[in-house]
């Protein structure tokens, strides 16, 4: 019902209407299917279609609506890889296949005069990338819009150091985006004290969240999905022989309730492994990596529910043997594709015949780093008074 009073509140610009005789409901679902840059240049048609396509009823149905797209229409790439100077790049995903595995890029208009090195990706969600531009300093982009907001980073007082990791996410109870920043503080028998503080960009500011006890928790930024951060966190154990071992399990966060859960990976066997988790087409994909040369990617396909954990590629293994780091950026609608970051690699994977296709990334040079993160085209705004 509130849907339907929203809808009767949005007006349809008259210009459009002159040339319609659908019903408002009819355009709308026909606006939400235009590429973000073409909604952007129906903004400069007039007022009424400034009106339209600012309003939140529509936005938000728009971020909804691009995020739920198939077949990664409204997906992006952003590539940031160190040759002899640090240029960042954006391509479309969904062009991407084995058959054609070179893309055209585009430069990014990056907001800042701040040298894009200097950048670090801290997640996305809804279109808005989290990035530290500079030291003691935050950033939330919308890389289509151009929209940011600058703010500063929060620290605690501690006497040693301490492993900083971040996430960043929508809170859809309360309409707000947070980023979470953990401080672990190493204790006895590898265990971990964690201090937690949030930034809430509707009330532009920090605070102390409750701290907790932990596992080591790996892995820079937490994948953000269904309200939720995700992060893979580590325990060590008594392997019962007089050795050593360790189990994993995923650590959540209720951005609503900014209280934690946990949640089981799935059961990949004996043998030295270590966890990354990403976010691929609206499911939780954990990967299994078998030291030191082979992978196995896991989707969760129902949310919430340890049993649905399904094997999506088994024996992902990089071209020159040795893998690393693997992670998914984007996997296509039937599972057969999956663009993988393989330490400074961006390649396209065909599970199909486990065949490798490297992008087109190191055209100017040897790469010394690279970064990559995806996300959706949509109209969120970074700007509180845009929400």
């Amino acid at each position: 019902m509130e849907t339907q009073n929203q809808l009767a509140e949005t007006k349809i610009p008259q210009e459009l209407l002159q040339f319609s005789c659908l019903p408002d409901e009819i355009i709308i679902e026909i606006l939400l299917r235009l590429p973000v840059k073409s909604l952007l240049k129906f903004r400069c048609v007039s007022k009424s279609w400034l009106s339209l396509l600012s309003t939140p009823y529509f936005i938000n149905t728009q971020i909804k609506f691009s995020v739920k797209k198939s077949k990664n229409v409204n997906l992006r790439l952003v590539i940031v890889a160190s040759v002899s100077g640090l240029m960042g790049k954006m391509c479309s995903v969904y062009s991407l296949d084995c058959e054609n595995s070179s893309v055209n890029v585009d430069k990014i208009d990056y907001p800042l005069k701040t040298p894009f090195r200097s950048a670090k990706f801290l997640g996305s969600c809804n279109g808005l990338i989290c990035l530290t531009p500079m030291s003691f300093k935050l950033m939330i982009w919308n890389p289509v819009t151009g929209k940011h907001k600058e703010f500063q980073d929060s620290f605690v007082q501690c006497a040693v150091n301490c492993y900083i990791r971040y996430g960043f996410g929508y809170d859809h109870v309360n309409d707000d985006y947070k980023m979470v920043k953990i401080f672990s503080f190493p204790r006895n028998e590898g265990k971990y004290e964690n201090k937690v503080k949030i930034y809430s960009l509707k009330d532009d500011s920090w605070k102390m969240g409750e701290g907790f006890g932990s596992g080591y928790v790996n892995a820079q930024s937490g994948m953000c999905l269904n309200g939720y951060l995700h992060w893979e966190v580590s325990h060590c154990r008594d392997s019962g022989g007089g050795g050593s071992g360790a189990c994993s399990e995923i650590m959540t966060l209720d951005l609503a309730t900014e209280t934690y859960g946990v949640m089981a990976l799935p059961s990949c066997g004996n043998g030295s492994t270590s966890w990354s988790l990403s976010v691929l087409n609206g499911c939780l994909v954990a990967c299994c990596n078998y030291e030191p040369d082979r992978t196995d990617m896991w989707v969760m396909k129902e949310y919430g529910v340890e049993e649905s954990w399904t094997k999506l590629v088994s024996n992902l293994t990089a071209p020159s043997g040795r893998l690393g780091y693997v992670s998914p950026l984007s996997v296509s609608e039937n599972g057969g594709e999956v663009l993988v970051r393989l330490g400074t690699n961006i390649s396209l994977y065909n599970a199909r015949n486990a065949s490798h296709e490297s992008l087109d990334i190191h055209s100017l040079g040897y790469c010394l780093q690279v970064q990559a993160i995806t996300y959706n085209e949509s109209l969120a705004s970074p700007n509180v008074g845009d929400m």
